[in-house]
């Protein structure tokens, strides 16, 4: 009984030699279209035309004012940037109210030693 295979073991070597038929097809495929000079200057020719119109694109949003996905990631890379900014000066501040408590403490422990000091003389 065990020499038999079950439905689920078949159905999975059926996926697997699919799986490795498209994979095979695919290569395949992929390697005859890059070596294919006229599909090569068709993607070419493609990547350029979209350049071009994502120029277009930009140029026209300029001319109505409104911003372009350019912009606004600008825009974002560079509230990313002051955040960070912001978030260093927080602790620099931070830092610089701890040592001020800490001058506060020495400097109020000074004052009642002197106090101290005059009112035992």
């Amino acid at each position: 009984m065990s020499d038999q295979p079950t439905p689920d073991r078949m159905i999975g070597t059926l996926i697997g030699r699919l799986m490795e038929s498209g994979e095979g097809a695919f290569n395949k495929l992929s390697e005859q279209l890059l070596a294919n000079p006229l599909f090569l200057d068709a993607m070419r020719r493609t990547i350029e035309a979209k350049g071009q119109v994502d120029k277009t694109i930009s140029g026209t949003m300029d001319l109505v004012n409104l911003p372009s996905k350019n912009d606004v990631a600008r825009l974002i890379d560079d509230l990313e940037a002051l955040t960070g900014k912001l978030a260093k000066q927080e602790r620099a501040l931070a830092k610089i109210e701890q040592d001020l408590v800490v001058t506060k403490t020495l400097v109020e422990g000074l004052v009642a030693a002197k106090r101290r000091r005059r009112t035992a003389t």
